[in-house]
């Protein structure tokens, strides 16, 4: 019987989206161990718990456990003094989860937390319909293998 770390629901997605929430999976570098119940730490523990199969469960939502079962309440604000391109990485998977979580709630939750970055950020968010092109474009077709 094969397993994987991804939950069932993420191995029907299209790959560019299971690669976007992947690329948030190893955290930032520059996140401080301590204190272990940092914002940084337990929203990229929440991101892991959302699409991922923990190894042993009975360590999900422990202070400072690589899953965590809460998503923080937190000021996007909090994140702004690492570097961009990781918070990037937070706001597209979370984007992933807002439209494609398979709980109803959860799924709310999230894309009103990527409503949140792009409100920070001075950005549009995307409409479903452009996050789905966006991820499902032909690269060969439009040049934009290499962006």
């Amino acid at each position: 019987m094969s397993r994987s770390v991804l939950q069932d629901w993420v191995m029907v997605l299209p790959l560019r989206e299971q690669g976007t929430l992947l690329t948030v999976v190893r955290g930032c570098d520059l996140t401080p161990k301590e204190p272990l119940d940092s914002i940084p730490r337990q929203l990229v523990g929440a991101l892991r718990h959302a699409f991922m199969v923990p190894a042993d469960s009975r360590e999900v939502g422990m202070v400072g456990a690589f899953f965590q079962e809460t998503i923080p309440e937190f000021r996007v604000s909090e994140l702004g003094h690492f570097p961009q391109h990781w918070v990037s990485h937070v706001m597209h998977a979370i984007e992933v989860l807002g439209y494609r979580y398979p709980n109803d709630a959860q799924r709310h939750k999230w894309l009103g937390i990527y409503y949140k970055f792009c409100h920070s950020m001075h950005v549009k968010p995307e409409t479903f319909e452009q996050f789905e092109k966006r991820l499902s474009e032909d690269r060969i077709a439009s040049g934009t293998v290499v962006s």
